[in-house]
C-alpha cells in the first residue's frame, strides 16, 4: 500500500475501524512508513489528518506490537507540537478534533461524549452533509431529554432515604452516578439497566465512604458479616452506626428482586450479591492494612484492588436489567470470574484512581495506595511510581483490545458495557478525582445531560 496524502488517513482509519470491530488486522502495513534507519518518515509529520488518524489507530494496539507502540509516540509527540504550534494548513475543525484526541482517543472516549464532542467540530466545518448533521442534533437532544427525566426520576427515589440526616459523612453524588451509568450506556432501551446501575452505584458510593470515612474495623467487620448474610435477621446484631447502611443495602436488593421480577427470572441479583460481599471482603482487607500500618506489595495490592476497585460489582450490576436473553446466566458467570477483560479493566479503575487521589486521600487517613506501595517497596520517588502505574493501566488497555478480537467471550453488547466502564475512568480522573470533587466534571456533565446542541 502506499501512504501519501490522504492515503495514510484512510488506510490508519480503515485498520481502526476493523480492529475495533475485532476483525484480524496486522500492524505490519505500517512498516511502509518508516526509512531505512527505523524512523518515521519526514512526511508523516506533515500530514496532519494521516496524523491523527495513526494516532488513534496505534491506541488499538495489542502487547508486542512495536510498530505502534512506536507510532503512538511518535504521532503524540507531533500532534502536541502542532497543538502548541498549529499548522497554518490545519482548519479549526481539525486543530480542534486534534486537542480532544489528545485527552481522549476515540477507543478510550466514552460513546455520548464522542458524539456530542464530535457535533460540535463538525458544526464548524461547512464542507460537511448539513441535513445529516441537523438529524444528530435532533438526535442528541431527544435522547438528552430523555435522560432528564430519568434523572427526575431518580432524584425522588433517593430523596426518600433523607441523606443529609442519615448518611451526613458520605458524598452526595446522585447525578455524577447517573452520569457515570449514561456514560455505560446512553441508549434509551437500556433505560431499566441505567436506572437499576445507578441506584447500585450510589449505594455503592454509600457503602465506600462508610468503610473509608466512618466504620472501625470492628464495625466494618460486623457490617461484612451482615452483608454476607443478606438478611433482615442480621439488623438487630449490627453496632448502631452501620445499621442505616446496611438496611438501605437491604432495601436496594429487595427493590431489585421485585423490579426484576416482573418480566424474568431474578437470578442476576445472586450474582450481584455475591460481587457485593467480594467488595466487602476486599475493603476489609484494605482496612486491616492500615490499621495494622502494613504496606502491601504492588502485586499484593492490585490482586486485592481488583475487588476493592468496585468494578467487577458495577459491571454485574450493570448486566442486571439487559433482560435474561442478552445476560445469559453463562454471562454472568464469566463476569463474576475474572477473566482477562475483567482484571484489566479493574486495573484501569483501580490505578487511574489511585494516581489522581491518593494525596487526597492520605490526608483523611485513607488505605494507602499503589502508589505509597510502589514507592515504599521500590524505593521510588513519585513521579517513577506514577509512570509505573500509566505503564500497568496502558498494558491493560491493550488487553482490551485483545480480548475483543472475534470470537469475543461475551456478545458485544455486553463487553461493551465493560469497555464503556473503562473508558469513562479518562473522563472521571482525566485531571483529578472528579467524582469526589466533582467541580472539576461540571463543564463535561453539563454538556451530556443538560445543555442541547444548538440547532
Amino acid at each position: 500500500m502506499d501512504y501519501k496524502g490522504t492515503d495514510l488517513h484512510h488506510a490508519a482509519l480503515r485498520f481502526r475501524l476493523l480492529r475495533q470491530q475485532g476483525f484480524p488486522t496486522s500492524q505490519d502495513g505500517f512498516r511502509k512508513l518508516k526509512n531505512n534507519e527505523g524512523k518515521f518518515k519526514e512526511w508523516v509529520s506533515r500530514d496532519r489528518q494521516g496524523l491523527l488518524s495513526l494516532y488513534e489507530a496505534s491506541h488499538l494496539a495489542f502487547n508486542g506490537e512495536d510498530i505502534l507502540e512506536e507510532a503512538l509516540n511518535f504521532a503524540t509527540k507531533n500532534l502536541k507540537s502542532s497543538s502548541i504550534h498549529p499548522h497554518k494548513a490545519d482548519t479549526i475543525s481539525l486543530q480542534k478534533q486534534i486537542d480532544f484526541a489528545l485527552r481522549f482517543p476515540a477507543w478510550k472516549c466514552v460513546p455520548r461524549s464522542l458524539a456530542r464532542h464530535s457535533i460540535d467540530f463538525y458544526s464548524e466545518d461547512a464542507s460537511q452533509n448539513q441535513k445529516l448533521l441537523t438529524f444528530a442534533k435532533m438526535d442528541f437532544n431527544i435522547v438528552q431529554n430523555l435522560h432528564q427525566q430519568e434523572l427526575y426520576e431518580i432524584s425522588g427515589w433517593w430523596r426518600s432515604f433523607h441523606l443529609a440526616s442519615s448518611f451526613p459523612f458520605v458524598r452526595d453524588r446522585l447525578v455524577e452516578c447517573y452520569y457515570w451509568m449514561v456514560c455505560v450506556y446512553f441508549e434509551p432501551k437500556h433505560r431499566l439497566a441505567r436506572m437499576i446501575s445507578t441506584k447500585v452505584y450510589h449505594t455503592l458510593s454509600i457503602l465506600d465512604d462508610t468503610c473509608d470515612n466512618f466504620a472501625t474495623y470492628e464495625e466494618l467487620l460486623a457490617l461484612s458479616e451482615a452483608i454476607e448474610r443478606m438478611n433482615v435477621g442480621a439488623l438487630e446484631e449490627l453496632p448502631d452506626r452501620m445499621r442505616n447502611t446496611y438496611r438501605l443495602v437491604l432495601d436496594l436488593y429487595d427493590e431489585l428482586e421485585r423490579e426484576i421480577g416482573k418480566t424474568g427470572p431474578t437470578f442476576s441479583i445472586d450474582y450481584a450479591k455475591g460481587e457485593l460481599k467480594k467488595l466487602c471482603r476486599a475493603y476489609l482487607v484494605d482496612l486491616g492494612w492500615r490499621v495494622e500500618s502494613k504496606l502491601p506489595t504492588v502485586e499484593e495490592y492490585i490482586i486485592n484492588g481488583y475487588n476493592s476497585s468496585g468494578v467487577p460489582k458495577t459491571c454485574t450490576s450493570n448486566f442486571i436489567g439487559m433482560g435474561a436473553e442478552i445476560a445469559t446466566r453463562e454471562a454472568f458467570e464469566w463476569v463474576t470470574n475474572e477473566s482477562k477483560l475483567m482484571k484489566a479493566c479493574s486495573v484501569i479503575g483501580r490505578l487511574q484512581n489511585d494516581i489522581f487521589s491518593h494525596e487526597y486521600e492520605q490526608k483523611r487517613n485513607h488505605p494507602a495506595s499503589g502508589v505509597e506501595c510502589y514507592m515504599k517497596h521500590h524505593g521510588a520517588t513519585e513521579e517513577e511510581a506514577v509512570e509505573f502505574l500509566w505503564k500497568k493501566i496502558r498494558n491493560a488497555w491493550k488487553d482490551i483490545a485483545q480480548e475483543y478480537q472475534k470470537p469475543t467471550p461475551l456478545p458485544v453488547v455486553l463487553m461493551d458495557r465493560i469497555l464503556n466502564l473503562a473508558r469513562s475512568c479518562n473522563l472521571f480522573y482525566e485531571n483529578g478525582d472528579g467524582y469526589t470533587d466533582s467541580r472539576l466534571m461540571k463543564d463535561e456533565l453539563t454538556s451530556l445531560l443538560f445543555d442541547p446542541v444548538p440547532l
